[in-house]
């Protein structure tokens, strides 16, 4: 059965919740605002509106770095980094074809709790962006429990799923049962 590559206006809705959502969850456990633009500047697009570099077949979604450079008032140009959360609707709606349908949402609030985490990290130690590849991979278990923990203190029972399939991400103990084409969720460019 062929899918639609991009998310339709009700998923496209659901984005927007589950984004909402994890802003909160995330700044909930952290004690921070992260839907500040001047802390933690980002955005969010969906495959429709993405670019060559900032699609992937590796992933649910990954971050895009830029820096923003502005002219100051005293002449001097001033520059200021800038993430993008990059949807990869494609691959979100191929790899749920053999799920149920209800685990649209949950998938969307575990992958965008995911990216806003590491928007987060990268925001308050923009180092973290450029790690070699080893330590990427610490940072992606870190990131991956993290979500974990987040997520199992929401307490959505809708989710409980999808926390035990990635729970092999962060090297957690527990039940491995790898959804099909459920992998992960995240990178970054």
């Amino acid at each position: 059965m062929a899918c639609s590559i991009y998310f339709n206006r009700h998923q496209r809705e659901w984005v927007a919740e589950a984004l909402e959502k994890a802003e909160a969850l995330v700044g909930g456990y952290f004690r921070l605002d992260v839907a500040d633009p001047d802390r933690f500047p980002y955005d969010l697009r969906t495959l429709a509106t993405l670019r060559g570099h900032e699609k992937t077949r590796r992933a649910f979604a990954q971050v895009c770095k830029y820096e923003i450079r502005r002219e100051a008032e005293d002449s001097h140009p001033r520059s200021r980094e800038f993430y993008r959360i990059c949807l990869q609707d494609d691959k979100i709606l191929n790899a749920i074809q053999a799920e149920p349908p209800q685990i649209l949402k949950p998938l969307l609030l575990y992958v965008l709790t995911h990216e806003i985490i590491h928007v987060t990290r990268f925001s308050l130690d923009p180092g973290r962006f450029y790690l070699d590849p080893r330590e990427k991979g610490v940072e992606e278990k870190y990131v991956h429990r993290k979500t974990y923990e987040i997520l199992a203190s929401f307490g959505d029972p809708s989710v409980e799923p999808l926390l035990e399939r990635y729970r092999p991400w962060w090297g957690g103990s527990g039940p491995a049962a790898q959804g099909p084409g459920l992998d992960n969720p995240g990178t970054r460019v």
